[in-house]
């Protein structure tokens, strides 16, 4: 399976996210902090909204009778909701 550019900018933008998702969390944990609960919770809400773009890039690319060149519209509209979310 061959990944475009976009693709792998948003696997590289999970996995990353859930590194520092997970970082954030067991540091909280075995300190006691609140703020870095709160900041992997953050970092959690980041990994949820690239997903969220990674589908789009993916729903993106089917094609039908209808919509022979794709849907290429469903990226952009899926980025506007998680901008529209996360403001």
């Amino acid at each position: 399976m061959s990944l475009e550019r976009s693709e792998k900018i948003a696997l590289l933008s999970i996995t990353l996210n859930a590194f520092l998702t997970v970082i954030k969390y067991l540091l909280a944990f075995f300190s006691g902090s609140v703020a870095l609960m709160a900041d992997a919770v953050h970092s959690l809400t980041d990994v949820i909204s690239s997903a969220s773009v990674l589908m789009g890039i993916r729903l993106s690319k089917r094609r039908s009778r209808s919509f022979p060149y794709g849907l290429y519209k469903v990226e952009n509209l899926v980025s506007l909701a998680m901008s529209l979310i996360r403001s």
